[in-house]
């Protein structure tokens, strides 16, 4: 008989699509993880997954196992939410992704203001660029932009994110402020590297700001981290695309340039399944982090329409 805690680990392996990776989100070792795979592909006479030279490939049976697996995730992520639900206040576990950026510059600034109005909930705060997926519960709630063609999410507008370019007073003092946008040709440019997850689209805009079609300025610093970026800003080694918006932005030492310069606009929202709309402690975030954000980081003017799950 297959228990749950084999179909666990199954999920997660077919998540991750690697043993190590899985072994590491689980807290397990390897070996340990192997051994489960091992076991239920003989319980079930079937092999799950083939190994190939970067990780692992579902088979067909391996395939139908996995949206089998997912459904009863999901079914029993609900089930503890309807039971948490029905406690006069919010309280039990709350899984939080969002970009790297907004965990470590603004949810952990905000996080001790709703733990004393809420101190039973309890955080898991996942800061990661990539998307994770709240439909399949690898995520309660998220922070990201709308997601398209998505009924069964609700999704409330926060805030607008127009992004702009930053540098420190060290840099400026040291290479000179540009005055338009081509002088950023003969300027240093942090950015993000080609292998990065891009959570927000065109984040690369400010090296093809101003250049003729189908060119591009070299970046003076790549790097895969939006905080490793702004840290590199402030200690002056070059400009950097921000928004003014961002909450904690005010707290890095750091100028508006070229201010008359737009790149892309942002639309960040709070997302959760539809199922978890009557969960008290799910309802009660979403509402203190619209109570949060500065009323001029909500641009009335831009803000989209707010598009929920009915």
């Amino acid at each position: 008989m297959v228990d749950w805690d084999k179909l666990r680990v199954f999920y997660h392996v077919a998540k991750a699509k690697s043993f190590n990776r899985a072994a590491h989100n689980l807290n397990i070792s390897q070996s340990a993880l192997s051994r489960s795979i091992q076991l239920l592909e003989h319980l079930l006479k079937v092999q799950l997954f083939n190994r190939v030279p970067r990780g692992l490939v579902l088979t067909k049976q391996g395939e139908i196992l996995f949206e089998k697996a997912k459904e009863m995730f999901v079914s029993l992520e609900d089930a503890k939410s309807a039971i948490q639900a029905e406690t006069k206040e919010p309280k039990g576990s709350l899984k939080v992704a969002s970009t790297v950026a907004l965990a470590s510059l603004w949810l952990v600034e905000i996080l001790p203001g709703f733990l004393k109005l809420y101190p039973e909930i309890e955080f898991d705060i996942i800061g990661h660029d990539e998307n994770l997926d709240v439909k399949a519960r690898e995520a309660d709630v998220a922070i990201r932009p709308f997601i398209e063609g998505q009924p069964d999410l609700i999704q409330q507008y926060l805030f607008s994110c127009f992004l702009q370019l930053y540098a420190s007073p060290q840099y400026i003092k040291k290479f000179g402020c540009p005055s338009t946008v081509h002088d950023l040709d003969n300027h240093r440019i942090i950015t993000f590297g080609e292998s990065t997850i891009r959570p927000y689209g065109d984040i690369d805009w400010p090296l093809r700001i101003g250049v003729k079609a189908n060119h591009m300025r070299k970046p003076y610093i790549s790097i895969n981290s939006s905080k490793g970026a702004c840290r590199l800003a402030e200690l002056g080694l070059g400009i950097v695309a921000l928004s003014k918006e961002f909450p904690g932005i005010e707290k890095l030492n750091l100028i508006n340039i070229l201010p008359d310069i737009k790149g892309p606009v942002v639309d960040l929202y709070y997302v959760y399944p539809a199922a978890l709309k009557s969960s008290k402690r799910v309802q009660e975030f979403g509402k203190f982090l619209s109570d949060t954000i500065p009323s001029h980081s909500k641009n009335v003017a831009h803000k989209p329409d707010q598009r929920k799950a009915v």
